[in-house]
């Protein structure tokens, strides 16, 4: 959850709306149970945010540069020179643990978008220079575009590659908790899952290799 400074009000009251958009959505989530969770009155509450709006609007900023954040920090040590596919492997790994470790920030991004993305579009273009997919100045593009003019991979999209890259580990960490429900009640142990996802990871590895060279390019390191 929100890693904030708890001993600040604003900051608890953060914390316990985003537990309460994560559990219940925008229209779902209650302004008195984020107040009883923050342990602050309703009073104290619309001093800070006024409405329920500004309090979803502001934990969606915050989820969303926590996000970026973790990519970007990850980037910043991990892209160097070094062979392709041991790159593409650490950044499946990065992307895997990421959805892994914060799948409800994920979630409410993805409530955001499926409800029609009101409050999203404006976040992602207050932060678009700090996206790591973003043609002009996203990291992980300028990689595999440098990897590109050197000869070492084919000329591809590389968005749409970064994209389906996303697509494919997303849906795991989405459908995580209902997995491990249906598991525990048949009395499977959580290890298939992890064997699951392992062989996800092998799977996309496998098939984003296959589209980064051309039939007949050799493999360079």
């Amino acid at each position: 959850m929100l890693q904030l400074d708890t001993d600040d009000k604003k900051s608890k009251i953060l914390k316990a709306a985003a537990e309460e958009f994560i559990e219940y959505g925008f229209y779902g989530a209650r302004t008195k149970r984020i107040a009883e969770k923050a342990k602050v009155n309703k009073a104290m509450l619309h001093y800070y945010f006024s409405t329920k709006k500004n309090i979803y609007k502001e934990v969606l900023n915050t989820v969303f540069n926590i996000l970026i954040e973790k990519l970007n920090s990850i980037e910043a040590n991990d892209i160097k020179e070094n062979n392709v596919e041991e790159k593409m492997g650490q950044i499946i790994d990065v992307y895997i643990n990421l959805f892994k470790n914060y799948s409800s920030y994920v979630k409410l991004l993805i409530y955001e978008i499926i409800s029609g993305g009101k409050f999203l579009p404006q976040i992602i273009f207050e932060n678009i220079n700090r996206i790591p997919v973003n043609p002009m100045t996203g990291k992980l593009y300028k990689y595999f575009e440098t990897q590109i003019k050197k000869g070492k991979i084919r000329k591809l999209n590389i968005l749409q590659m970064l994209i389906s890259l996303i697509s494919q580990i997303m849906p795991v960490f989405l459908f995580q908790p209902i997995a491990e429900n249906v598991l525990k009640k048949i009395g499977i142990s959580n290890l298939v899952l992890e064997e699951f996802i392992r062989q996800r990871k092998k799977f996309i590895f496998d098939i984003l290799k296959n589209g980064i060279y051309e039939k007949n390019m050799k493999r360079r390191k």
